[in-house]
C-alpha cells in the first residue's frame, strides 16, 4: 500500500492509499470514514505543477506542503466519472504505479480486434 496526500478537491485533505486498483481516500473531515474509489471510475488523470494548485486557492497547510515539495515528488490531479476531483500528492515511485494500473485497466476495457487473415 502506498501513501498519497489529497491537497484539495471535492474530498476533505488528509492522508490517503493507493493500493494495486484502488484509492482509498478520506471521506470525512474526522477521518473516521473513507471511501474506496477503483481505478475505472476515473475519467482523467494527469500529472500537474505546483503553479496550478495555487490557482486552486488552496489553504496555508497546502502552500506549505508545496513550498517543502522535493524532485521525488508528483503533484497529480483526478477527475472521477461522477465528476468529483482531487489534487493529489505522491511520491514518484507511486505516481507511476497509478499511472501503469490505470493503463491497465484501460487495455481490458478496449475490445478485442481481429487479427488480420494471413490469406
Amino acid at each position: 500500500m502506498s501513501k498519497i496526500t489529497i491537497l484539495a478537491g471535492d474530498f476533505p485533505s488528509g492522508n490517503g492509499h493507493f493500493s494495486f486498483r484502488n484509492f482509498t481516500l478520506p471521506g470525512d473531515s474526522n477521518h473516521y470514514l473513507c471511501e474506496t474509489v477503483n481505478i475505472n471510475q476515473l475519467e482523467s488523470f494527469n500529472k500537474i505543477n505546483k503553479e496550478m494548485v495555487t490557482m486552486l486557492g488552496v489553504s496555508e497547510r497546502t502552500e506549505r506542503i508545496l513550498d517543502d515539495l522535493t524532485q521525488d515528488q508528483v503533484l497529480f490531479m483526478v477527475r472521477l466519472k461522477d465528476k468529483r476531483r482531487f489534487v493529489g500528492l505522491a511520491d514518484k515511485r507511486t505516481f507511476d504505479k497509478m499511472n501503469m494500473a490505470r493503463r491497465i485497466e484501460g487495455n481490458k476495457n478496449q475490445p478485442m480486434t481481429k487479427a488480420p487473415s494471413a490469406a
